[in-house]
């Protein structure tokens, strides 16, 4: 847990006058970007890194400072496979359940496993709820069963979040846990109590895609269905039931010894980067603290006669990056806290370049006040297979934009919205209490917000087109990109002269 920070900020005057975006400079960015050239952008193949060297040569030419020592990367091993169905098995006694029937999951390299099991419950260890399932077992060592989600979900009166997902519901943070418990292995049980929308947060081109396995996390996990769960913990949904009810810990070991193999039949590594640049805060003392501004810069694949140039997702939020970093520049501003720069690597592979910034940061996460992250900040939302008939979408939404993660720090809200006040957006929080999305763990802002420093993702939410090759330059709404980036720049701003940073408000329900 980081040390408390100060709460407050202190309100600023905003100046008069912002630089102002340059559309001729954000159409030449994005035309780039969504170029068959850059075939995609994605992880590990040449366009990506094509891409990040664009991104840090535009960082250099607007005067940002290497933030990786003298480099413009932080660079992290990727690792691609493909776990093999019918080599890989869970097996508990005499119940021998093979992957291709049972579960899914992958890990950067083979492995076999014999050791003790346990039964965690939801696999949460949130103080600021008095919620604890690894109360009264010892997992070190051994194999960790955890149901998927979180307890009393979509419950208006749960003792977590209500209609919403805390940080703790994600998968990552599971195995985060449990890794920091002493486990081995985690195996997560997928129920019919999971509200999330099937195809949410994904889509066939990512769905189909080989895992990438980050350093951060040294234990594999795996997805076992209902089926199979009931063949090793015959009342499971009894178990369920009871937590969901009474929040009770219901934990205990199980009998016999289990036995974990996974085999992967196909191998590929490489190095994916975030391009990081510096401007450094000109206070004496403040400097060392800093204000990030994010996003990611990779999209999807090829497939077949298919290219994705990602227009909306994320080339709209890596221009807006490289925009904002020209227009620090340009207006001569002397922010007092330090700015970081960053564009994500690999974040359609499960959010790795931002983990491995969390991991690996080369800011102090103590000393970072906030997280302002862009990502599909240029079109106007409308529903999709996913959202119709689940969300509330306005019919007008050209001035519409959404903030996920402000739930957890509401100074950086204030922040925001002092920031808008000549902007003019119309801010919608719909996500904090939308549980079949997943929006919250959908994007870069995540991994900071399990690592307890106030972030937001700034989201012009969904539409028709999203993941697909119609995603290109012509659907997107620059009047609202170049908003989203003046958003941006004024909030950046008023934090990084503040008198106090925003604190992070580690309890999600007020």
């Amino acid at each position: 847990m980081r040390r408390p920070l100060l709460a407050l900020l202190c309100v600023l005057p905003i100046l008069a006058a912002d630089p102002k975006p340059a559309k001729t400079r954000l159409t030449a960015d994005l035309e780039y970007l969504t170029s068959k050239e850059l075939a995609g952008r994605a992880s590990l193949t040449p366009g990506a890194t094509m891409a990040a060297d664009f991104v840090a040569k535009q960082f250099r030419e607007a005067g940002l400072h290497p933030g990786n020592g003298d480099s413009f990367f932080q660079e992290f091993k990727v690792t691609a496979n493909t776990l093999d169905g019918d080599k890989s098995f869970l097996r508990l006694g005499d119940v021998t359940l093979a992957a291709k029937n049972a579960f899914t999951g992958a890990f950067h390299r083979d492995l076999s496993l014999k050791t003790e099991a346990v039964f965690a419950g939801y696999g949460i260890t949130a103080p600021e709820y008095e919620y604890d399932d690894y109360k009264g077992i010892e997992p070190r060592g051994k194999i960790v069963f955890v149901f998927d989600r979180e307890p009393q979900e979509g419950d208006p009166k749960s003792v977590f979040l209500g209609r919403g997902l805390t940080r703790y519901a994600n998968y990552r943070s599971k195995l985060r846990n449990a890794q920091a418990h002493g486990a081995v292995a985690l195996v997560i049980l997928r129920s019919a109590k999971n509200r999330s929308v099937s195809g949410a947060g994904s889509s066939p081109t990512r769905g189909n895609a080989d895992r990438q396995i980050e350093e951060g996390v040294q234990i594999p996990f795996v997805n076992l269905n209902e089926d199979a769960a009931g063949k090793l913990i015959p009342n499971w949904r009894s178990l369920q039931e009871k937590i969901d009810q009474t929040l009770a810990n219901v934990s205990f070991r199980l009998a016999g010894e289990l036995e974990l193999r996974l085999v992967h039949s196909k191998f590929r590594e490489g190095i994916s980067s975030n391009v990081v640049g510096l401007l450094e805060g000109s206070d004496p003392v403040l400097k060392s603290e800093t204000i990030l501004l994010t996003s990611h810069y990779d999209h999807l694949p090829v497939r077949g006669d298919n290219y994705y140039p990602g227009a909306n997702d994320n080339g709209s939020g890596t221009v807006a990056v490289i925009e904002l970093a020209r227009l620090f520049h340009q207006s001569g501003a002397k922010p007092k806290r330090s700015i970081l720069f960053i564009s994500f690597g690999s974040e359609e592979n499960f959010l790795l370049g931002s983990f491995h910034y969390v991991d690996h940061p080369l800011r102090p996460l103590a000393a970072t006040s906030a997280v302002i992250n862009l990502d599909m900040v240029a079109r106007d939302e409308a529903h999709t297979a996913t959202t119709q008939g689940r969300l509330k979408i306005a019919g007008d939404t050209r001035k519409s934009m959404n903030l996920v993660g402000t739930e957890y720090s509401p100074q950086l809200k204030l922040s925001l919205q002092r920031a808008n006040r000549r902007i003019g957006f119309h801010f919608d929080e719909k996500f904090e209490k939308e549980p079949t999305q997943n929006i919250l763990f959908r994007c870069d802002h995540y991994p900071f917000l399990l690592a307890d420093v106030p972030s937001v993702w700034i989201f012009g939410g969904l539409h028709p087109g999203y993941h697909e090759p119609v995603d290109t330059i012509d659907r997107l709404n620059f009047n609202k990109l170049e908003r989203a980036i003046r958003l941006s720049y004024r909030t950046a701003l008023d934090l990084a002269n503040a008198a106090l940073r925003p604190a992070f408000q580690a309890k999600g329900r007020p």
